[in-house]
């Protein structure tokens, strides 16, 4: 898509994997769902049209798969690797690609990790182990050493509060030190992110998830990617590439014109904060929108089947609050 521009590019005397992060992790990533037929059983069609559609249609720059978004938690190790190969596939080399390889089982972690670098993947993604509840700073440690021993895969630390932990700005420092570890991917309130930046941006890649931050960050403080959200797809069409778009003119140096592209998309931010941000964060205390996710893009015309248990469907009173959400936003059926 574009060459986002960078301060001079990765430091001197960096690992392996932290030169490739440096070099592979910029511009915008979009986080996938993973496409299930009716019969709930992985769709590998799905997932084919789908990473075409990105890549193609959309323009993304990379793709995280296996995540949060990607229900990795409602299947089976092999089900996990078949994505993982799936994905790798269709995305043939043309843009980066990371997979999310966490585990609470430290020896399926490892083999999730190993797997997709055996496969051509670029690079893994793992957040602390999420059992026991609320792990402390010496086992997080631990995990993320043994992890460095055990694989070989450029691997990003997942700061995410699925995970019932918060890594700290200290120990991120740390774990910064580890030749494997080569960015975050750090959800975080902005005086952490920011505390990330200063201690670790040396070292690794540091990112932040939110679209509606992305230009001051990208701007004013150096960020070098959007890493990940499914916003890019939930937003865009092949039409109408708006978040690319004012990424591309921040990038010429019209910046005017970048953040007047970017406050038009106020009514989609919204929309993704009542349909995504509300029911993880406000209505139903950690709820994960994966439902909310697959329908959006369905109505656009980009079907990506039902989620699994224990996630339940939307109803059909909120499918058509959100179906009447799409059509005021000009994105119900903008897909062809």
């Amino acid at each position: 898509m574009l060459s986002v521009t960078d301060a001079g590019g990765p430091p001197m005397s960096l690992s392996r994997a932290k030169e490739l992060a440096f070099e592979k992790v910029r511009g915008l990533w979009v986080a996938i769902p993973t496409p299930f037929t009716d019969e709930l059983e992985i769709d590998e069609a799905g997932i084919r049209r789908s990473v075409d559609y990105y890549i193609e249609g959309l323009g993304v720059d990379g793709i995280f798969c296996g995540g949060v978004m990607g229900e990795f938690w409602s299947m089976t190790i092999d089900e996990r690797r078949r994505v993982h190969e799936v994905v790798a596939d269709a995305t043939a080399g043309r843009i980066p690609l990371m997979a999310q390889t966490s585990s609470h089982v430290f020896d399926e972690c490892v083999a999730l990790s190993n797997h997709a670098e055996e496969i051509g993947i670029d690079l893994a993604i793992v957040m602390n182990p999420y059992f026991p509840p609320k792990p402390s700073d010496d086992l997080v440690r631990a995990w993320y050493r043994a992890l460095d021993e055990r694989t070989s895969i450029p691997t990003f630390l997942f700061n995410t509060s699925y995970s019932g932990y918060a890594i700290s700005p200290e120990l991120i420092s740390e774990l910064s030190d580890l030749d494997g570890i080569c960015g975050i991917k750090n959800p975080k309130p902005r005086d952490h992110l920011m505390k990330v930046q200063e201690l670790c941006a040396d070292r690794i890649v540091v990112c932040d998830a939110a679209e509606d931050d992305w230009l001051e960050l990208h701007l004013d403080h150096g960020f070098r990617a959007l890493m990940s959200t499914p916003a890019l797809a939930m937003f865009q069409t092949p039409a109408d590439r708006r978040i690319q778009r004012y990424t591309e003119l921040a990038d010429s140096g019209r910046i005017e014109e970048a953040w007047e592209v970017q406050a038009s998309l106020e009514p989609h931010r919204r929309a993704f904060q009542k349909w995504m941000r509300d029911p993880w964060l406000l209505n139903m205390a950690g709820a994960v929108p994966d439902a909310e996710l697959k329908a959006w893009l369905g109505l656009m015309g980009l079907p990506q089947g039902p989620v699994r248990l224990p996630l339940l469907p939307l109803g059909e009173e909120r499918l058509e609050e959100l179906t009447t959400d799409l059509q005021a936003l000009g994105l119900l059926g903008s897909i062809g």
